[in-house]
């Protein structure tokens, strides 16, 4: 398939643009465990980029918490954000997005997370480059459903194939690809199975952007 010239970057934010995993973690383990619900580092590390709906799901089906999924989410959230000044960009993240805003790609964030954390997450970046930032709960279906990156593209009216994706997690991969976009599989865990990504890298900055636009260019014109 060829493409015509990418347009614009979609990001994801937790653990692709924020080194904000860990703390995502030590909340989500902290109110399951405090509602009798064990869940250690390995298990939380399996649902890397899944929707909290659908970890909501699997907690209870395996022991009901006896908290609605409201009260849950809200909780984490709210000692998430309760450290939030603590957690850091990821390595060579931002300059990536000022390398692109250089280039004129347009660039905006695709979260699976709720828009109390993106909104956050957003104040704690302060990045000026990005036009908007979509959580879950602007979707009907979060990742790995391609909705949330379809809607992006819509929102800035760049056609799917002319964004390219930049992802942590598999899920967020697979949207990415089912979505029709160039996808960067940039994962912080190693041992991470991505089926479904154009390139697998240690850093999206080690990526040739150049020769990667230039070879869309000549497509395009050919």
């Amino acid at each position: 398939m060829t493409r015509p010239p990418l347009q614009a970057i979609l990001w994801d934010i937790d653990g692709t643009l924020l080194d904000s995993e860990p703390w995502h973690r030590a909340a989500t383990i902290a109110v399951c465990n405090r509602h009798g619900v064990e869940l250690s580092p390995e298990g939380y590390a399996a649902t890397v980029g899944v929707a909290f709906p659908e970890l909501y799901a699997r907690l209870q089906a395996v022991k009901p918490m006896g908290l609605s999924f409201e009260a849950w989410a809200d909780a984490i959230t709210d000692m998430y954000l309760e450290r939030i000044a603590e957690v850091e960009a990821r390595a060579s993240a931002f300059a990536l997005v000022d390398a692109f805003a250089r280039r004129g790609l347009r660039q905006a964030c695709v979260s699976n997370a709720g828009r109390r954390v993106v909104e956050a997450n957003l104040r704690v970046m302060a990045i000026p480059h990005f036009e908007f930032a979509l959580s879950r709960d602007d979707v009907t279906n979060g990742k790995p459903n391609p909705e949330p990156y379809l809607t992006a593209a819509l929102r800035l009216g760049v056609p799917p194939e002319a964004c390219a994706v930049i992802e942590d997690s598999p899920p967020g991969a697979r949207a990415a690809k089912a979505a029709g976009m160039l996808t960067i599989a940039w994962p912080q865990h190693p041992g991470l199975v991505f089926e479904e990504a154009d390139h697998l890298v240690e850093d999206p900055a080690h990526l040739d952007w150049d020769a990667l636009c230039g070879i869309a260019e000549r497509f395009a014109e050919g």
